[in-house]
């Protein structure tokens, strides 16, 4: 015999606990896209985007194309190798760089524009030769050298690679 069905309508129209709690959630995320859509609209970014998207069988026509040229292939190459590049700094040690170049041009055009006063004017015979003697400067100098004789070795060094890689032997060895 089957069993009986215990039906109690009272019982059906309330929600469990659980449901009504990802209601109230849902709700929320709701109201909350809709002032961003609203938002959006509200700062014309909307009609822009809209524009954008119906653009787009256009634009990315003319991005291909301009991708599918030498140059684009080149360009593209050319910022894989700046990212890879990238990639091997310290973000902390790049930032410093980065400040006091900055402040290395804001000074050579400074001085250029005559807002600031160089110690350095033409030197004599004489003057050079207090120059030469002048730690301070050879202290300023210094990392530049030694940064430009670590580019010149590093550059030495990718060239002779390179005439390897290209006659099949080491080109040093004679």
């Amino acid at each position: 015999m089957a069993e009986q069905i215990h039906f109690r309508p009272e019982q059906a129209k309330r929600l469990r606990p659980e449901t009504v709690d990802e209601l109230e959630k849902f709700e929320g995320r709701i109201a909350e896209i809709n002032g961003l859509l609203d938002q959006l609209y509200e700062s014309g970014l909307m009609r822009w985007l809209k524009d954008f998207v119906g653009a787009m069988p256009e634009i990315s026509m003319i991005a291909l194309d301009g991708l599918n040229s030498e140059q684009g292939r080149a360009g593209m190459r050319n910022l894989l190798v700046v990212a890879q590049q990238l990639g091997r700094f310290d973000p902390d040690q790049l930032e410093r760089m980065f400040e006091a170049v900055h402040a290395g041009a804001d000074r050579a055009g400074e001085t250029a524009e005559g807002r600031h006063e160089s110690p350095y004017n033409p030197p004599g015979v004489t003057g050079v030769f207090k120059l030469l003697r002048d730690e301070e400067l050879w202290h300023t100098l210094a990392p530049l050298i030694e940064g430009a004789k670590a580019y010149s070795a590093e550059s030495r060094r990718l060239a002779g690679e390179a005439e390897e890689g290209e006659s099949g032997h080491d080109t040093s060895r004679g």
